[in-house]
């Protein structure tokens, strides 16, 4: 749809290229996952906010934390204070020495809702093909066009505050969208001042304290978080509308409901440390002095050109009619968003209004992340609300300078009309992105030539075009080859670009600087390198003064034969297999006949040509890979030699491995049947015994728990390890949290047992911090030790193989294959060595050895056909249908 954004906020048009969307979705194939059913209780308390008769809270707050009942006590920022009590009614909390009123904090529920049925594919709402949704009625196009939109920016730099119950820091889809305070460090210093000690990455306004994952009360706000910034491209789960924003975490909550109190203090929060918007999926109806507090904190957004994005509600209502704040508040930098269906219907939960809610955004089923560290299908506004959060990140990266409300009227100008919205909202339209690429800053368009080339000194030609402003650039160019129908990194591989020679790295890329530049078309951006005949993936991503500039974009680059047709075409010999009785004589020579043109000549022995070792994955490999090219032997006649037995090939000696199998090497030319022989990987050995891994600590059982014991005691920093908790006394509903703000994910837990999931950390020794839900706390001092690569195991000793007796066959027997050793794996998998095949495809040496458990995962690496250092990458493995583009002549690539 054609943007109908003012023309002052139109910087530069860029024309949106081609989108790989069979490669960015490769991973959609994922197992059956729950539906949400809800996000749990809440912590039992009740809250108060409470007036001084002083006119300042600040000096009642050591003397309310110290009164039987208070769990909590923190100042507002308008001198108030609010208290987290435990069976205190008003009266009681109004009695307190130097309180001169006290009224209720009202507490409002979040707007996720319950569904029953679910379906493992669900990716609908950032494209929807017609197919990957729930059975359901549906509508191909009914979604947020996230793909193209992408092609004008993915978010990167721009900060969402997620104001709602928590988060899971330690979740895959999340690593690396944590927000972190620069002026605050982790710890129990209040280094910037704000009466927040250590508010590292923000804040739990419900618990007063830095543990922004709130234990397990943090589902609802970890399933907002995941629809908004869960990471693309790294082969797990889904992506988020924002796949590459900081996400703010700001507790406000437990479980099904959140403070609105709170929710004020967080906005004001938000603001004051840089976030671009803030997502409230929450609600409720209430007046007062806490609505008047949280229309002030909404103001104080827009004073600092901040946008808030509120869910409309799931009680079916007309919002015109019947409020709800805060999507009822008609404040000019509040949006507020519908919850569509994937084909596209308002949701039979969802609110409405042509005055009150601005658009629809899909909220049916979305798979989003849960805080165990797996996934849901979560329906509701609460996830519709941080799509379109996500988006306004999306228009603030792509026009810095624009005003919120320029912003959010290119937002709304941008909706996709649906004619079932139309009177049910401002808009009469579902959110849509796809306007982005169009005129977003930093969108670039790259054109590749000379993308066939003979084998040898290759320059493939690229060009940018874009937006032409001055700055310091930089680009990263990727290499990939293919090898057995999958696209590897090439590691080691030296690039020429602009008088500079660099080698690329595992991840197949070198990134050169270009230096100033006012203009994309002033950049030297064709790359030159030495290559065989292959089948090659060339990507580009330009940076300017460090800011990735768009997407990175792929193309194919065919070498040598590659260009005219692609390896293993040929046709099959069709000649007659010779005939001859076995006998007892010497081995012949080697041959030394080149494969014929196929088809050609008399028939002949019809033996396939020289087969590559197979590579192996986790598990025994045999080594005896397809030949890629059956083409005959060119030996134009018969083949009667005397038929002998092949004497029997050495077996393959394998170094030590300890895990993943190695790819076997060819042996040499030979049209006989080459002796098979086992060895290969030698075992990687039982993990090395350590007292520094695992081990367990005890306590004498006098704290609040009673906690007599914690095992292991030693985990790795990666995290993941379950460490079990003992005691008498554990609290229900506990939250535990490593160090001063990692908190872990409980699994289990009863009154004399707690499991959880140790957080990743860096090295070092922690104290553990046990929470029950009235505040007790209960510290293990110094009792969780962190090591770089705990648990690894040491190498075994590798295992021999007997010769077996080679199948007698005619011709001279080939060189048996030698197993190359196993690669290290990854934790506590073993793997083995696969040997090689003789080059006529009939010998082969397979060798097995089990793998040792331990040490941290390695890449998987192989060799290409002239020795290239192969690594499988997500990124290049995702390129897998990249061959289909014609880049002959010229082409446009694929955004990636």
């Amino acid at each position: 749809m054609k943007s109908k954004r003012v023309q002052a906020l139109i910087l530069a048009a860029a024309v949106a290229a081609g989108y790989a969307g069979a490669a960015a979705y490769s991973a959609w194939a994922l197992p059956s996952v729950p539906v949400a059913t809800d996000f749990g209780p809440g912590d039992g308390l009740t809250r108060y906010v409470l007036t001084a008769a002083s006119g300042d809270a600040t000096g009642l707050l050591a003397g309310l934390e110290a009164t039987d009942g208070v769990v909590s006590a923190q100042r507002l920022s308008d001198g108030r204070a609010l208290v987290a009590t435990k069976g205190m009614a008003p009266q009681h909390v109004r009695a307190l020495p130097g309180v001169a009123d006290a009224e209720v904090s009202p507490s409002v529920p979040v707007l996720g809702t319950v569904t029953d049925p679910y379906f493992p594919q669900y990716g609908y709402n950032l494209d929807n093909t017609g197919t990957n949704s729930y059975n359901s009625p549906v509508v191909a196009g009914a979604d947020v066009n996230a793909p193209q939109g992408w092609d004008g920016g993915t978010g990167n730099g721009r900060i969402v505050a997620v104001i709602d119950t928590g988060y899971d820091s330690g979740h895959a889809e999340l690593a690396g969208a944590l927000w972190t305070n620069p002026a605050e460090p982790c710890g129990s210093a209040d280094a910037d001042g704000n009466h927040k000690a250590g508010d590292c990455h923000g804040w739990n306004f419900t618990t007063d304290s830095a543990d922004v994952d709130n234990g397990t009360y943090g589902s609802h706000g970890t399933s907002v978080s995941g629809v908004i910034g869960a990471r693309a491209g790294n082969g797990l789960g889904t992506a988020g509308v924002a796949p590459d924003v900081t996400i703010m975490p700001l507790v406000i909550g437990s479980g099904s409901s959140v403070d609105v109190t709170l929710g004020a203090e967080a906005i004001r929060y938000a603001v004051d440390h840089g976030a671009d918007v803030i997502n409230a999926s929450w609600g409720g109806v209430f007046s007062g002095w806490a609505l008047d507090n949280l229309k002030s904190a909404v103001a104080y957004a827009a004073a600092h050109n901040v946008l808030v994005v509120a869910a409309a509600g799931n009680d079916s209502a007309n919002r015109d009619t019947s409020v709800m704040y805060p999507a009822s508040l008609t404040e000019a930098n509040v949006v507020t968003v519908g919850n569509s269906t994937a084909a596209d219907a308002i949701s039979s939960s969802s609110a409405y209004g042509a005055a009150a809610v601005d658009l629809f955004a899909p909220g049916d089923l979305v798979f989003t992340t849960w805080n165990d560290g797996s996934f849901r299908l979560v329906s509701g506004t609460s996830i519709a609300a941080p799509q379109v959060a996500a988006a306004y990140a999306l228009y603030r990266a792509a026009w810095p300078d624009a005003t919120a409300a320029q912003l959010k009227q290119a937002l709304l100008d941008d909706v996709e009309p649906v004619p079932a919205f139309a009177g049910k909202s401002v808009t009469g339209g579902r959110l849509s992105i796809g306007s982005l690429a169009d005129g977003a800053l930093g969108a670039v368009r790259y054109t590749f030539t000379s993308m066939t080339a003979p084998a040898g000194v290759v320059q493939p030609g690229v060009s940018a075009t874009g937006d032409n402003l001055t700055g310091d650039y930089s680009v990263a160019v990727g290499l990939g080859m293919e090898l057995g129908g999958e696209v590897w990194a090439v590691s080691g591989k030296e690039l020429s670009l602009g008088g500079t020679t660099l080698t690329t790295d595992d991840s197949g890329e070198a990134v050169f600087a270009l230096g100033a530049a006012s203009s994309l078309a002033d950049l030297a951006l064709s790359p030159s390198m030495n290559l065989g005949d292959g089948r090659y993936v060339l990507t580009v991503q330009l940076y300017r003064d460090g800011t990735v500039l768009g997407r990175t974009y792929a193309a194919p680059l065919l070498v040598g034969t590659a260009v005219t047709a692609p390896s293993g075409s040929g046709a099959p010999g069709t000649g007659t297999p010779g005939i001859g009785t076995p006998g007892t004589g010497t081995p012949g020579s080697p041959g030394t006949g080149t494969p014929g043109t196929p088809g050609a000549g008399t028939p002949s022995t019809g033996s396939g040509a020289s087969g590559s070792g197979g590579s192996g994955s986790s598990g025994t490999g045999d080594g005896s890979g397809t030949p890629p090219d059956a083409t005959g032997d060119g030996s134009g006649t018969p083949d009667t030699g005397t038929p002998r037995s092949g004497t029997p090939g050495t077996p393959g000696t394998g170094t030590p491995g300890s895990g993943s199998s190695g790819s076997g090497s060819s042996g040499s030319d030979g049209s006989g049947a080459g002796g098979s022989g086992s060895g290969g990987a030698g075992s990687g050995g039982a993990p090395a015994p350590s007292p520094e891994v695992g081990g367990s600590v005890t306590f004498p059982g006098s704290g609040p728990f009673g906690i007599t014991s914690m095992s292991p005691a030693t985990v790795d920093v990666a995290g993941g390890t379950l460490v079990t908790i003992t005691g008498s006394a554990l609290p229900a509903n506990p939250r535990v949290r490593v160090g001063d703000s990692a908190s872990a994910v409980v699994v289990s837990s009863s009154a004399t047992s707690l499991v959880f999931r140790a957080p990743a950390r860096v090295a070092g020794v922690y104290d553990v911090h046990v929470f029950a839900t009235d505040g007790t706390t209960d510290v293990l001092t110094a009792a969780l030790t962190y090591l770089d690569g705990a648990g690894a195991g040491s190498p075994g000793t590798p295992e021999t193989g007997t010769p077996d007796t080679g199948t007698p066959g005619p011709g001279t027997p080939g060189t048996p294959g030698t197993g190359t050793p196993g690669a290290p794996g990854t934790p506590e998998t073993g793997g083995s060595g696969a040997g090689g095949s003789a080059p006529d495809g009939s010998g082969s040496g397979s060798g097995s050895g089990s793998g040792g458990s331990g040490g941290a995962a390695e890449p998987v690496v192989t060799s290409g056909p002239g020795g290239e250092r192969l690594v499988r990458t997500t990124k290049f493995t995702a390129l897998g249908s990249i061959w289909s583009m014609d880049c002959s002549s010229s082409c446009t690539g694929v955004a990636i």
